[in-house]
């Protein structure tokens, strides 16, 4: 087998339940060389849960989630979590013995200044507000010069400008054939600029695979397919009568309390 078609990571069978919930039900999916994929979806449909396996953040429920010897992924979580009092740069010294990269300065320097992220390293990143902290989050998955790269929501909390630069960023990354993307977003336009594979997701399953080349020669724009499909998969909602919404409210601790706050305001 040559090279170029070994995987990058690949999930076989693979399910999660949360508190009693699937969240995933029976996923199949292999990233390769050279990828770039593009996952949408509604909300709670799976997809960062499904990426985080991938990236064997998480583990499976059931099924097996595997990655090829010696790859290296980065993954820009859309939402982080650091100790307070830790500062941008002692998270980012952690991460380059962790993986054992002696950078030298001047390249580290130019992911700081290309990412505007130069004068926040010395502050505590828990106190950074949501956009600088997603900006500390991108160095860090492109610091480590990874095999695969994960991005969940990229652009979102950043200014015009952060996201030229970090699209900029990005192109140059993807300069290299052999380097795989997954872009999970709701801007279209990021599907369509980086992405030659779209996966369509609801409920925890993928529903379609689709080539966004053909897409966008079908449909103009990757956009005015999602909606299409948005449409097409919508789950109508349950029909609930008055009497059971009557029980249900008569029946609620929290629903209680509020219509005697309102019955005694109201007088």
């Amino acid at each position: 087998m040559q090279q170029e078609n070994k995987y990058l990571v690949k999930a076989t069978n693979i399910s999660k339940i949360y508190n009693h919930q699937p969240v995933l039900s029976d996923i199949n999916l292999e990233v390769k060389k050279g990828d770039r994929i593009g996952i949408v979806g509604p909300n709670g449909s799976g997809k960062t849960t499904l990426c985080e396996i991938l990236a064997q953040l998480r583990r499976p429920s059931s099924g097996q989630a595997l990655k090829e010897y010696g790859v290296r992924i980065g993954m820009q979580l859309q939402e982080s979590k650091y100790p307070k009092g830790t500062t941008a740069y002692d998270i980012l010294n952690l991460y380059l013995k962790t993986y054992k990269l002696y950078l030298e300065p001047e390249i580290i320097l130019n992911y700081l200044t290309t990412l505007n992220v130069k004068e926040l390293m010395n502050k505590d990143i828990s106190k950074l507000s949501g956009g600088q902290q997603q900006r500390i989050n991108i160095l860090l998955a492109l610091i480590i010069n990874p095999d695969l790269i994960i991005l969940d929501e990229l652009a979102t909390g950043l200014d015009l400008e952060s996201k030229e630069r970090i699209y900029e960023l990005l192109s140059q990354f993807l300069g290299n054939q052999e380097k795989g993307l997954i872009i999970i977003s709701h801007n279209m336009d990021e599907i369509q600029n980086f992405c030659d594979t779209l996966i369509f997701m609801m409920n925890g399953v993928i529903q379609k695979i689709s080539n966004v080349q053909e897409i966008v020669r079908e449909f103009g724009t990757v956009e005015k397919f999602v909606k299409e499909k948005f449409k097409e998969y919508q789950i109508q909602p349950t029909n609930i009568s008055n009497n059971n919404l009557n029980q249900e409210v008569s029946n609620d601790k929290w629903a209680k309390q509020w219509k005697k706050y309102v019955d005694k305001n109201k007088k």
